[in-house]
């Protein structure tokens, strides 16, 4: 083979030779052979510079090819910082029809899922960005598009549920930690902590917290305890039981609105009046901070500064409440 391949070579003409440098440094290395001389002497420097060059063009040929193959792979929401320094990567943000099964009877259905650049999404636990209705994938679609220069996570409240939906409460022992979490916030709710002066401060909690008591315990029948010192109540076990399973009751999606506000306000029970539609969401918002917004009637309102204030603590809340509604209001009855 040696032989016939160097002879192949010694009779390619000069012209072609130089012309091609692969055929002059086949020729170089076959003829270093036959003279048992080291092959790297034999080959000419344009030879072995084809060959690098070759080598070079190759390899970023399958670079290429990676770019080309990464950019149809889904785009991981775990890749960006909480801190809003990721850079915006996309061009556009939109959704595309699929499927799912339903999480109550298991029936196949219509499902949307978020695209970025028609690549899919995949949340911080590696799953695919699923949503259950067009409506709410288009409103997680627009948190997206309207980001400007950097993504900020903390301006996009909705894809915040809907992954805490997705990679948390669909893990049965992290909806169990969460339901057991909200049910044992009842013995320190703040609507059952009641102050005992002065005398205005306590007509306005009644006012305020007085009905939303009295809805819970005619819809868990069991009688809400309230007083004024939460280091020493406790609510029936009987209320507890009922709580539990009206949360146990409710889908992966509204239990992470329901915590969410429940959170915010230090209230259970006030979120569960708010999504049995006891309470609107400006109700929510004043009877969760009905003793701050009397601290500040009666001596003033801290601006915001380094260190914050009552108009951010009110504006965190206010968006806090408000997004747990939307995102509520746009599921499907089937994951209510």
């Amino acid at each position: 083979l040696k032989r016939g391949m160097a002879g192949i070579a010694s009779r390619a003409p000069m012209g072609l030779l130089r012309r091609v440098p692969a055929l002059a440094a086949a020729r170089s290395i076959f003829a270093a052979a036959a003279a048992k001389r080291p092959v790297h002497d034999a080959v000419p420097s344009r030879g072995m510079a084809y060959i690098k060059g070759a080598k070079r063009n190759s390899t970023e040929a399958k670079m290429e090819e990676k770019k080309e193959e990464k950019k149809k792979q889904d785009v991981p929401l775990g890749m960006l910082k909480a801190d809003g320094s990721s850079k915006r990567f996309y061009k556009s943000a939109g959704v595309t029809e699929s499927e799912q099964n339903c999480p109550r009877t298991g029936a196949l259905q219509k499902a949307w899922v978020l695209t970025l650049d028609d690549r899919g999404v995949r949340t911080p636990s590696n799953k695919q960005m699923v949503l259950p209705c067009k409506n709410l994938a288009m409103a997680i679609a627009l948190e997206f598009d309207v980001q400007d220069l950097n993504i900020l996570p903390y301006t996009m409240p909705l894809t915040t549920l809907a992954t805490t939906a997705i990679d948390q409460l669909s893990r049965a022992e992290v909806r169990k930690s969460a339901v057991t979490t909200m049910v044992k916030q009842l013995s320190t709710d703040l609507i059952t902590l009641r102050s005992t002066e002065p005398d205005d401060l306590v007509e306005k909690e009644q006012s305020l917290w007085g009905p939303i008591c009295a809805w819970a315990s005619a819809n868990y029948g069991c009688e809400v305890v309230t007083s004024s010192e939460w280091l020493s109540m406790e609510q029936n076990p009987l209320l507890l039981k009922a709580v539990a399973a009206d949360l146990e009751s409710r889908s992966d999606w509204t239990i992470a609105a329901i915590d969410q506000v429940a959170g915010a306000t230090g209230s259970t029970l006030l979120s569960l009046a708010v999504f049995h539609g006891v309470v609107a969401g400006p109700g929510a918002l004043a009877a969760a901070r009905a003793v701050e917004q009397y601290q500040i009637d009666r001596w003033g309102k801290v601006e915001a500064c380094g260190m914050g204030g009552h108009d951010i603590d009110e504006a965190d809340m206010r968006s806090r409440i408000a997004a747990a509604l939307l995102f509520h209001r746009l599921l499907p009855q089937s994951h209510i």
